[in-house]
């Protein structure tokens, strides 16, 4: 988490001004003038033709086809794969300008405890320099890690002592406690002594590229557990990183794909041959925190899970996390060898990527691991594999797809394709039906959730980013907006009006930044939006539409409780406001 202040937005204002956006796009991607805009391919989706328009005059870019859009620091925060205010500092040092990130007080609460790590690892990687770790290193070599790649991953060695890490940091004055919240050291008998002893050390990082824990490797013996790996403390929380993750996302944006294997060493045997774009789940399942950086870099995730049955579950069970969030999902099983490792050592990189270039689609693969061990003659196996098929095509959020796939399962069991259609969409009735009893129960302004509503409101919010005359329109007509997460960025779109006495859309990008809850609704809403024209007579109907919601949900409102309600005095009170919310609608409809 990083502070921010209101210094820090006058100098987003500083930099921001100074930085053209063409001449920072352009260090990352290739652009070509096009009358008043500039055109590139978009790098935030699988873009084979410009479809990004980058507008000097306004200073935001724009995709038209995947609908990413924000400002300079926006773009190169989305392309990097970094914070928002580390893009700042990207923009402000690539113009020559001046820009510190002040850390939070969480942060600086933890700045103790990475450097703690980076001590650690400083010692574990000159242990394997020295003549103690020539084992470790030659066990390294031979299984074709160069020292390139050694130094890449910051793979280091522990000792056989019991108390060498102890000992360093104990003389710089630093608590066994301060070790202990970082699980680096364990309690026996005699004392505290190192958690990690005669094993190859592989640091674990965050996302921004901080050690945050290590995985010790055994490599001389067969008599202990395979590997140690840090527990869940203060700063490493497994479900929110990925193995490679800051070095992979910059080439995963490059190459269009990101690879995401089961095992660590698997991740670095695919990088050290080449394919740089490549992150370990260190383990079988995706956490949706995991589901959310991948997200983030916008492009295919390619599948390959350990061949074995294991590997196979977890092809399924990752692609489901994915494809819920309208990831692209490939699927490679590899054949003849356990893990990557295994197999590039056996039949060589080229073979590796020929995998990667043919991978199996999400559906293909799922059509492949339904039908596995079921015996599709028999009527009632074969009922079971079209149910789990169709339970498998709801996840998908994209229509074409479920399409697609309807069609071909009605084709290949010469089912009817309404029938199949109406199994689907009796799922969905279910499902619907358990939300809205939910809602039932909640508070009556946490209901305006329907559809209809949110596009509204969004588009309204689109407009108000855009606009003055949007934004002094919307705060003539005073509605009575419900508690939702948009009304938190209209609230704060007024506060920065209040401020600045016109909208400029780049700039309030970066404003909202100092709001995170704010600055993730503001995202969605640029992203589910795409209008690039308008009138105040579009946002007129906008208003009117969202307004005859609300109304409509407060006579509802009122109306159930003049049923309920016995004093006849009130009731006709609650009758009069339905008259005066009724009138209303009409002169608004006049008007």
């Amino acid at each position: 988490m990083i502070f921010v202040n209101d210094k820090n937005s006058n100098d987003f204002k500083r930099i921001q001004s100074r930085a053209n956006i063409v001449e920072v796009v352009k260090n990352y991607v290739p652009l070509e003038s096009h009358g008043k805009n500039y055109f590139g391919v978009c790098p935030f989706h699988d873009d084979h033709s410009p479809s990004m328009s980058v507008s000097p005059d306004k200073q935001i870019y724009k995709c038209f086809v995947c609908g990413a859009t924000g400002n300079v620091f926006n773009f190169v925060e989305n392309f990097l794969g970094i914070s928002f205010l580390e893009a700042v500092k990207v923009v402000a040092d690539s113009i020559g300008e001046s820009f510190t990130i002040k850390e939070s007080r969480e942060d600086k609460a933890n700045k103790k405890y990475y450097d703690i790590m980076n001590l650690a690892t400083l010692l574990y990687q000159n242990n394997l320099r020295t003549e103690a770790g020539r084992e470790a290193k030659k066990y390294l070599n031979d299984r074709g890690l160069s020292d390139e790649v050694i130094k890449d991953f910051s793979i280091g060695l522990a000792l056989p002592d019991a108390h060498q890490l102890c000992k360093l940091l104990s003389s710089k004055n630093i608590p066994m406690s301060d070790l202990d919240a970082l699980g680096l050291i364990a309690t026996g008998e005699n004392g505290a002594y190192d958690l990690f002893r005669n094993r190859i050390i592989f640091p674990l990082k965050s996302p921004t590229g901080k050690v945050n824990g290590f995985s010790g490797r055994i490599y001389n013996t067969e008599s202990q557990a395979k590997y140690v790996n840090t527990r869940e403390t203060i700063i490493f929380k497994k479900r929110e990183n990925l193995y490679n993750y800051h070095l992979a996302a910059p080439a995963a944006r490059q190459e269009k794909f990101i690879v995401i294997c089961e095992g660590f060493m698997d991740a670095i045997r695919i990088y050290s041959v080449g394919i740089k774009n490549v992150v370990a789940t260190m383990g079988t399942a995706l956490a949706k925190e995991q589901v959310q950086l991948l997200k983030k870099l916008g492009v295919k995730v390619i599948v390959v899970m350990d061949n074995d049955a294991a590997g196979e579950m977890a092809s399924a069970a990752l692609g489901k996390s994915l494809v819920a969030e309208s990831i692209e999902v490939g699927v490679v099983r590899l054949t003849g060898k356990k893990d990557p490792d295994e197999y590039i050592l056996t039949y060589g990189v080229e073979a590796f990527r020929d995998n990667l270039r043919n991978p199996m689609s999400y559906p293909e693969f799922m059509e492949i691991y339904l039908k596995k061990n079921r015996n599709l003659n028999n009527p009632s196996e074969l009922s079971l594999y079209i149910n789990d098929y169709i339970n498998m095509i709801s996840d998908f959020k994209d229509e074409i797809m479920v399409s697609l796939s309807i069609n071909k399962l009605a084709q290949e069991y010469h089912l009817d394709r309404e029938l199949l259609e109406s199994r689907l969409k009796n799922k969905d009735v279910v499902l619907d039906v358990q939300v809205e009893e939910k809602k039932e129960v909640a508070d009556i302004g946490e209901k305006r959730t329907s559809s209809k509503f949110n596009k509204a409101f969004k588009t309204m919010l689109y407009y108000m980013m855009n606009s003055t005359d949007a934004m002094r329109l919307f705060l003539h007509y005073q509605l009575d907006l419900p508690k939702c997460k948009y009304r938190l960025v209209s609230n704060n779109l007024l506060y920065y009006f209040e401020l600045e006495r016109e909208i400029d859309f780049a700039d309030y990008l970066s404003f909202s930044e100092s709001y995170p809850e704010v600055s993730e609704v503001v995202k969605e809403v640029i992203s589910d939006v795409h209008i690039d024209e308008f009138s105040m007579e579009d946002v007129e109907a906008v208003i009117m539409v969202i307004k005859e919601i609300i109304d409509k949900e407060k006579i509802e409102s009122l109306k159930k409780e003049i049923k309920t309600e016995l004093d006849v005095n009130r009731r006709k009170r609650l009758l009069d406001k339905i008259i005066e919310i009724k009138k209303g609608c009409v002169n608004n409809g006049r008007n």
